[in-house]
């Protein structure tokens, strides 16, 4: 097993939720989150005085994305600001997406997410800032392209770079009634970065629950996945119990 599981916390998540400001930050560190991540700007400063890292921000691009070569032209000069802006952050991973199918083939969408990237290689490789093409599933994101992971791997596959990566969701892929735990760790050296929420409603992660953390995380971990864990979930609750809850449960699923 790895040792020392490495947890983040999305800020629209539970920003506001448990405090606001650098008492939502303290907060977080107080009960071992290593990390934070879509923080603004504006909160850059107080989420590192509170000892945590700022691991991503995501690009433009959700609907009106990377798959259709039409959309370059605008979306990539906007890809290169989140770069840069996180290049001078200090931030390791811009996350981006495929955009709506419209009724576009796959194959096609694909090759226009692949041309998209390799445009983007060069900025990303010279400000040190990580590609995160991340899938999502399209109930909750109806019409989204990336929606399965055969999608992002066949992407990450035909770009073979080091500087694209996958954000691979375990909600959103169960959700699609995807097996993340032999695909984690079929495709470990393609994954940057894991998101984890209960399935369907995308509360609070359990142990044996629609998704079998119980057996996901041992896997994942023995297969030598050393990445942060992303607590992406929408409390119903006490927002800082439960996080707090999660995190002990992750940890001990880890063998930490």
């Amino acid at each position: 097993m790895i040792p020392n599981m490495k947890i983040s916390v999305p800020d629209w998540c539970f920003y506001g939720k448990i405090g606001e400001g650098a008492r939502y930050y303290t907060a977080l560190k107080e009960i071992s989150v290593d990390g934070v991540e879509m923080a603004a700007p504006e909160r850059h400063a107080l989420a590192r005085s509170a000892g945590l890292e700022i691991l991503n921000a995501a690009a433009p691009g959700m609907q009106a994305g990377l798959n259709r070569r039409e959309n370059h032209a605008e979306l990539l000069p906007q890809i290169r600001d989140t770069i840069e802006m996180a290049k001078a952050g200090g931030i390791p991973l811009v996350i981006i997406f495929s955009g709506n199918r419209a009724h576009q083939p796959d194959e096609e969408g694909i090759a226009g997410c692949r041309a998209g990237v390799e445009a983007l290689l060069p900025d990303a490789r010279k400000a040190g800032v990580v590609l995160g093409f991340e899938m999502l599933n399209s109930i909750d994101h109806p019409d989204y392209q990336g929606d399965h992971g055969s999608y992002g791997f066949a992407l990450a596959d035909a770009v073979d770079s080091p500087w694209l990566k996958l954000v691979y969701d375990i909600y959103h892929m169960e959700r699609m009634g995807e097996d993340s735990g032999r695909d984690i760790v079929r495709h470990l050296d393609r994954i940057a970065h894991l998101h984890a929420a209960e399935s369907p409603r995308r509360d609070a992660p359990r142990a044996n629950g629609t998704i079998r953390y119980d057996r996901i995380i041992p896997r994942v971990t023995k297969a030598g996945y050393n990445g942060y864990w992303g607590m992406e979930f929408i409390p119903g609750g006490d927002a800082i119990q439960e996080l707090r809850d999660s995190i002990a449960l992750f940890r001990r699923l880890a063998g930490d």
